[in-house]
């Protein structure tokens, strides 16, 4: 009798929580076992890739599931539904019986697999039959008359590509219409990261991760570690931010440390939003009770809001939405945080005397202007657009100008700190520099709020030169620490090391 896919029953109930399977895409059993040895007690199910696996080892297939100690899938994925496998169906239908005599707990059939045969043998051996289809095209407007076409007793599984937030939103519909249908339902890609850590909350009943983590799947480590995955249920509370880019920020490390330090049932996922009005769509219907906002989304969720903090609206950016009842309330905690380092190095009477260039002219260089302009200094706005740098400086009492050789003469009188704002020199963008071409003298305090990496090429030039530098990560630290009180109402245990400390493990 072949192992239960599932150790007991799934459910349907509100505490259900997904399984995570590790995907073993291995060339040997050798390197699945390894890989599985690393993981081992942070998945539930282990899915064997048999397309990836050399010619050698298909021969002793069917003894596979037997060296590990997860219940196990066997999968065959062709070349058209993103695997390796460019046989014949022939071929791999002769592949899925030899193999067929193991102690496979399921067996992944696509909807268009033809050889029924091989399907009843494997059904009477008590395998489960997974019935799939993959679209990498984008969400398939029949995508829930596909699932609920699977035959009784088969486990359906519908992977697709949302290649918007729109679609996501559309993909998450029809998971909700599906939500009383047992199933595997996967979003696949960069805009499909944060379904896949809460497919509980999305009724898929399994989850799938890998290394390399692609295609929407997370590192087991991340997965198990970061968002907690075994604890997320149909209850968990829900949380994130959202950008675009979005995979370079911290901010779910450090919240989902907070949840963690504080026992509390909630996770913080990010979510690469190209559409804000299509994501406010998605936060009600996942129940997301507060998003944290970075680029360059600041000013455009302002007028989804029911009502914003007072200094939302004289930033003109928000950095902070929670949610109440049905509405969304934003507010500002960028502008605390920015001030936050440079409290060490300006005493609050000498900000008075204070000149500076704002480097940006986006959300957070409206933040960094506000904040210094309230506190008395004299500010010099620099863009690539000039007209966008003067628009910002009007309304700051400001002088702006281009990037390039003329701003950099300005700069010379607006040089006691420089404030980088833009996502210049963010990873991946690890070589960009905004001031290319400009030399520093030694005496400027350069402050640039990019905190991935944490020393960007423009604070090594600045280093290189004696200046004093200040990256984005204690700004970060700051205004997540509010943040965190605005969502939950509790005070974070966030420590200002954590960054470097979490940089220093994965190194």
């Amino acid at each position: 009798m072949a192992r239960a896919l599932f150790e007991e029953d799934p459910g349907l109930n509100d505490r259900r929580r997904s399984r995570l399977c590790l995907v073993l895409n291995g060339a040997t059993l050798a390197q699945d076992i390894e890989l599985l040895d690393r993981y081992r007690d942070k998945v539930d199910l282990v899915e064997v890739r048999a397309d990836f696996l050399t010619p050698e080892e298909l021969s002793a297939l069917d003894r596979f599931p037997s060296f590990f100690d997860r219940p196990a899938i066997l999968t065959v994925r062709r070349v058209c539904d993103g695997g390796s496998f460019r046989g014949s169906e022939a071929e791999r239908s002769a592949l899925y019986r030899r193999a067929s005599g193991g102690d496979w707990a399921a067996v992944d059939l696509e909807t268009d697999f033809t050889d029924r045969e091989l399907a009843s043998e494997f059904g009477r051996r008590g395998v489960r039959i997974i019935r799939s289809f993959h679209d990498f095209s984008g969400v398939p407007s029949d995508l829930v008359e596909r699932v609920r076409q699977v035959a009784p007793g088969e486990l359906p599984k519908a992977a697709v590509m949302p290649r918007t937030t729109a679609e996501v939103f559309r993909f998450l519909a029809a998971c909700f219409r599906l939500r009383h249908r047992e199933k595997i339902i996967l979003a696949m890609g960069d805009f499909a990261v944060a379904t896949r850590i809460v497919s509980a909350k999305i009724g898929s009943a399994i989850s799938y991760c890998s290394l390399p983590a692609e295609l929407g799947r997370i590192d087991p480590e991340i997965m198990y570690s970061v968002y907690r995955f075994p604890a997320i249920t149909r209850r968990t509370r829900l949380f994130g931010v959202i950008g675009n880019p979005i995979a370079h920020s911290f901010s779910p490390f450090i919240h989902n440390k907070g949840f963690r330090d504080l026992d509390v049932d909630a996770v913080y996922v990010p979510f690469l939003v190209d559409d804000v009005a299509a994501f406010f769509r998605i936060a009600r219907l996942l129940g997301v009770e507060g998003f944290s906002v970075t680029l360059p989304h600041k000013s455009a969720v302002i007028p989804h809001l029911k009502e914003a903090d007072a200094l939302c609206r004289s930033v003109g950016a928000c950095n902070t939405v929670v949610r109440r009842g049905r509405s969304f309330y934003g507010y500002n905690t960028d502008v605390g945080g920015f001030l936050s380092p440079l409290r060490n190095y300006f005493p609050e009477k000498r900000f008075s005397s204070l000149r500076a260039s704002v480097i940006g002219a986006g959300g957070a260089a409206r933040a960094a202007a506000y904040a210094l302009a309230s506190a008395g200094a004299k500010l010099l706005i620099l863009n690539r657009t000039p007209q966008k740098a003067a628009v910002l400086a009007a309304e700051f009492g400001a002088e702006s100008g281009p990037l390039g050789t003329e701003g950099f003469q300005k700069m010379e009188d607006f040089a006691d700190l420089i404030v980088q704002t833009t996502k210049m020199g963010m990873d991946p963008d690890i070589e960009g520099d905004p001031l290319v071409g400009y030399e520093f003298k030694g005496t400027e305090i350069v402050y640039d709020l990019v905190y991935t990496p944490r020393l960007t090429r423009l604070l090594q030039r600045a280093l290189e030169k004696g200046c004093k530098v200040i990256n984005g990560e204690e700004m970060f630290m700051a205004q997540a620490h509010e943040q965190f009180r605005l969502f939950t109402g509790l005070e974070s245990t966030f420590k200002n090391s954590f960054i470097a400390d979490f940089n220093q493990s994965v190194s």
